[in-house]
């Protein structure tokens, strides 16, 4: 279906400087059209936040593809003609390669970055193999982005002039992780008063209430931000912190949903919000955490991007609660975005990039002017 290389390329850090950044890039057998095929950029959902979780180092040293079921969605993709370029992000990627740790999750000029100058140097390399046209897309932390590289793609087309950004589609993405936090929190607070021993699916609401929170945690800090992990976690989660920030997110879930058994089994009285871990929704007030999140995320709501947007929501998809996913779309439509949201009855957050998948080859095709 598609030959793939790793590209090495230098982009703007999260810190202010240049840093290097890998992805990996796909390009479909055929050869390409009079005039290049276009780009399609794809951002993957979360893998961790050390090195070695980058979906090229897994893939390359282990066989395994880590970003869900995404492969069919990319494969579709090339099956249209279109060239795939897919960065690993900040901080993620093989260190042989000249990258460092440091993530950028959630943080919009890291990802926003990451993205477009996977973009230039996609272009670089092929030359009149591409259009120049091209469209960021991604799935839940792709999903987010997708939308920052939409603000930043003006600083695309500085850096290549011959790119041309047609617009973003975004899949599942968690717009407001405060707001969600909240309702998350609301959930696991009910959950305990009823006094009912938690189901799986309770417990992994706790699971992942906590473990991801170590990748915005070590993310503040890398960037600046004066967060102090002792006021954002509880003895347990505290010694993952400082333990455990390296496993990728498959094995931390595995570890804290372990620790969050032990701890209900050790003792009737022991409850899900009792938990020693994230202490609840009380970081979210934290300064420099909102400090984080309105900085990042915020400016997403209180921005105009260029061109429309595609973002597609599932009805079941509890990672990005309904009304979190609804008021941001209306704040950001408010100001001026072209969003054309589209809601899969049923769908949860896995679900998305799949059943919403006719929707996003009718829209490649409106914006490339390509066949299937």
């Amino acid at each position: 279906m598609a030959d793939g290389k790793l590209l090495v390329y230098r982009m703007p850090g999260m810190r202010g400087d240049q840093v290097n950044a890998t992805a990996m890039l796909f390009l479909p057998k055929k050869a390409p059209p009079a005039g290049g095929r276009p780009l399609f950029v794809w951002g993957h959902g979360t893998v961790g936040w050390a090195p070695q979780c980058a979906p090229s180092v897994q893939l390359q040293e282990h066989n395994t593809w880590v970003d869900g079921s995404n492969d069919a969605l990319l494969a579709a993709v090339l099956k249209m003609g279109i060239a795939v370029v897919a960065p690993d992000y900040e901080g993620l990627g093989p260190v042989s390669a000249g990258v460092t740790t440091g993530h950028g999750y959630y943080d919009l000029s890291s990802e926003g970055n990451s993205m477009i100058f996977a973009a230039v140097a996609a272009q670089r390399y092929l030359g009149t193999e591409l259009s120049g046209q091209w469209v960021p897309a991604g799935w839940s932390e792709g999903g987010f982005a997708a939308l920052a590289a939409a603000y930043y793609s003006d600083s695309a087309t500085k850096a290549d002039p011959d790119l041309e950004y047609r617009g973003a589609i975004t899949l599942a993405p968690v717009p407001d992780v405060p707001a969600m936090n909240r309702i998350l929190w609301q959930d696991i607070d009910n959950t305990s008063r009823s006094g009912l021993p938690p189901t799986d699916h309770q417990i992994d609401q706790l699971v992942f209430a906590n473990a991801e929170t170590i990748y915005f945690t070590k993310t503040e800090r890398h960037a600046g931000y004066d967060v102090d992990p002792n006021q954002v976690y509880g003895p347990n989660m505290l010694k993952f912190y400082h333990q455990d920030w390296q496993r990728c997110l498959d094995d931390l879930n595995a570890l804290v949903k372990q620790d969050i058994q032990n701890y209900l089994s050790a003792s009737p009285s022991h409850r899900l919000d009792s938990y020693p871990g994230v202490r609840g929704d009380t970081p979210n007030s934290l300064p420099e955490n909102r400090r984080f999140f309105e900085q990042n995320q915020g400016k997403l709501e209180t921005s105009t991007l260029p061109g429309s947007v595609l973002w597609l929501y599932g009805t079941d998809d509890i990672t990005s609660p309904n009304s979190v996913t609804y008021d941001v779309v209306n704040k950001m439509v408010a100001n001026g975005n072209d969003i054309n949201l589209s809601v899969l009855e049923g769908a949860g957050h896995y679900d998305v990039p799949i059943v919403g998948l006719p929707l996003i080859q009718a829209r490649l095709k409106q914006l490339f002017a390509v066949g299937s």
